[in-house]
């Protein structure tokens, strides 16, 4: 895996698990990362799914949730230790749909802007 390439994608995606409002703004910043990284929509969509929300999923059902930033060494950590020590039946739940529904029930509409916005070139306006 290209850990470096992904780090910044992993980083971007964070954000929109933290316990705080996403604005246009955010949106843009996210877009004009994923974007620059070079990955595909698909590419984009496994990461987000398969990478980042087993990791930062759960802060959303946090009382008292991230809202400042996750911290990125922690994030980079805790992504690769689930990669390696994922099992078959880990990553078929990921895949599925009450997982994926449970998990990003508040940021499903945020990432398909981000995604739209790229597929649009919109993000470019922030770089």
């Amino acid at each position: 895996m290209e850990v470096e390439r992904r780090k910044p994608v992993w980083t971007a995606i964070s954000h929109l698990f933290l316990d705080t409002e996403i604005n246009e703004g955010d949106i843009k910043n996210i877009a004009s990362v994923l974007a620059s990284s070079g990955y595909d929509r698909a590419e984009l969509d496994r990461i987000y799914l398969y990478e980042v929300v087993p990791i930062v999923g759960p802060n959303l059902f946090s009382v008292a949730g991230e809202w400042a930033g996750f911290d990125e060494t922690w994030l980079y950590e805790q992504i690769l230790k689930s990669i390696q020590n994922r099992t078959r039946l880990q990553t078929w739940w990921f895949g599925t749909w009450p997982y994926r529904k449970m998990m990003t029930y508040a940021t499903d509409e945020d990432w398909k802007k981000v995604l739209d916005r790229i597929s649009s070139g919109v993000h470019e306006l922030c770089l």
